[in-house]
């Protein structure tokens, strides 16, 4: 647990092959994500099999822990058939804490036939096994062609396969051939919580289509890819590259409404001068606390976007005993708490989206106004319910989209740039909640300041690092005319106490458990 630079969710792709391959089923699609993806990439070969020929294949706890030692911190692990299934077990459990997302390649729930899940025929995978026992090399030759059946570049996947003939066959490829008849992982793979995607081919002799929907059914990212066989990353390398890069870029921000480099870096700024302008911030803090049960003790506390430390220390003070974990993106909102408020116990420099903490380690998530800058929240709910403990509570005050809606509507009369951040509604979050098994409460209130003039609401915003950030956003300088006509489109909106600007807060009372469904719908 812990870090000392913001998590990217992927700096490394790596690859694990199928039953009767090795490394090189994996050249195609490397050379066609080489210009495209330049992340360092890594191949592993099971026990048995390429460069491990001379391995024997071990249990199946022994296997995913030898596995995981191999394997690089933040990477996308991606699993073909077998070496898929093995994947998605890693993810679940022993892997968690290296592999930041999951892609499957080929990949059953079960490969044999269990009641109605789509498998191959269990008489079926028994002859194929005491044919491998007899004879492996043709066996292994038959393999390829049931690889290749189907697929629209069938002859060509067939070729390619046989040019990769084993080295070695021995006793190991009958041990993981009873590994994949074993291996059982629909019930895995609802609980892997990072993102995932698993594709399929639709003309697969080996894993039938109908296994994709079932997956699906589960809540499985699935995709099918038409005309291919058990291989589409021989028969279609370039699409599947394709996939891969732009799965990639989705988990590395690319996609997102905004960077997280330049909120983390925004905040960071910031530091320094935050408390001196975030009343706002301070009174919701406050604010939320106060919806905590005055009779409940958490032993361990996850301060979620601790900032400047002001919310860890209003914790301190209500839960004297409790360990409590400051976590933020920004390592310079961290350096200051350390500073000014040294009141927890350890500071993580992380994203929400993928908590490097342990499952149920945590009694009470409490996140005061920092994850409006959260886009992926299915993937945020899947962390907080990961990291709770059992009768675990989350308490959650953030932003909704009718934040400065003042400012947006006076800069529309001005140009039709993005100026003001753009924050996710109160459905969405009441959804996701939902969805990721915290119920609870959740209601949203509107709050107003006043300013003197739109300059002095800019620089606020700047103070306490919320100015634009959007990727949309113009970095060119405002010049003075367009902040004049700003200024005029806004005054109009002026009361008594000063140019309005609303801030529309949504609070969220979750529990890992509980009974009953979120209130307060949007």
């Amino acid at each position: 647990m812990g870090g000392d630079g913001i998590v990217k969710p992927v700096e490394q792709l790596v690859f694990l092959h199928g039953w009767g391959g090795d490394r090189r089923q994996w050249q195609p699609l490397l050379e066609a994500l080489r210009d495209d993806c330049p992340l360092p990439v890594s191949c592993l070969e099971l026990p048995g099999f390429g460069e491990a020929a001379g391995r024997s294949w071990p249990d199946d706890e022994e296997l995913l822990q030898q596995l995981t030692e191999q394997l690089p911190h933040k990477c996308l692990l991606i699993g073909h058939s077998l070496g898929g299934m093995l994947a998605a077990r890693l993810a679940a459990g022993a892997g968690r804490e290296k592999i930041a997302a999951l892609i499957t390649i080929a990949a059953n729930g079960c490969f044999v036939q269990r009641g109605d899940w789509p498998g191959m025929d269990p008489d079926t995978f028994a002859a194929f096994r005491r044919s491998q026992a007899a004879e492996p090399q043709a066996t292994w030759e038959k393999f390829c062609g049931l690889q290749a059946r189907g697929d629209s570049a069938m002859r060509a996947v067939l070729k390619q396969l046989k040019q990769w003939s084993p080295r070695i066959i021995g006793g190991a490829w009958r041990d993981a051939l009873d590994c994949l008849a074993r291996l059982d992982n629909r019930d895995i793979l609802p609980r892997v919580s990072m993102p995932s995607l698993h594709l399929f081919g639709d003309k697969d002799a080996l894993v039938p289509a109908a296994a994709a929907g079932r997956l699906r059914a589960l809540g499985a990212d699935v995709e099918v890819l038409a005309g291919c066989g058990h291989a589409p990353q021989l028969s279609v390398p370039d699409l599947l590259a394709e996939k891969i890069c732009k799965f990639v870029r989705s988990l590395n921000d690319g996609d997102a409404p905004f960077d997280k480099g330049a909120v983390a870096r925004s905040f960071a700024r910031a530091a320094a001068s935050y408390d001196a302008c975030a009343h706002l911030q301070r009174a919701v803090c406050r604010q939320l606390l106060g919806e905590a049960d005055s009779v409940w003790a958490p032993k361990t506390i996850l301060d979620l976007g601790s900032g400047t430390g002001y919310g860890s220390e209003l914790l301190r003070r209500r839960f004297p005993q409790a360990r409590i974990i400051a976590l933020d993106l920004a390592e310079g909102m961290l350096q200051y708490a350390r500073a000014e408020r040294p009141v927890a116990d350890c500071y993580i420099a992380a994203d929400a989206e993928q908590l490097p903490l342990a499952d149920g380690s945590v009694d009470l998530v409490f996140s005061s106004m920092a994850l409006q800058w959260c886009y992926r929240l299915p993937q945020l709910f899947a962390e907080l319910h990961r990291v709770l403990a059992h009768g675990g509570r989350c308490l959650v005050a953030t932003l909704g989209p009718g934040t400065l809606r003042e400012l947006k509507d006076s800069w529309a009369q001005v140009d039709d740039g993005v100026h003001v951040n753009r924050f996710l509604p109160q459905r969405q979050w009441w959804q996701s909640a939902t969805d990721s098994g915290l119920p609870g409460e959740a209601r949203r209130e509107q709050r107003v300041l006043h300013f003197d003039n739109v300059r002095q609401l800019m620089r606020e915003l700047k103070s306490v690092g919320a100015h634009n950030v959007n990727r949309s956003a113009d970095r060119g300088m405002t010049g003075r005319a367009k902040l004049r006509r700003l200024a005029e489109a806004y005054e109009p909106l002026r009361a008594r106490a000063g140019l309005p600007a609303s801030y529309e807060v949504i609070y969220l009372k979750l529990a890992r458990d509980a009974q009953g469904q979120l209130a307060g719908r949007a």
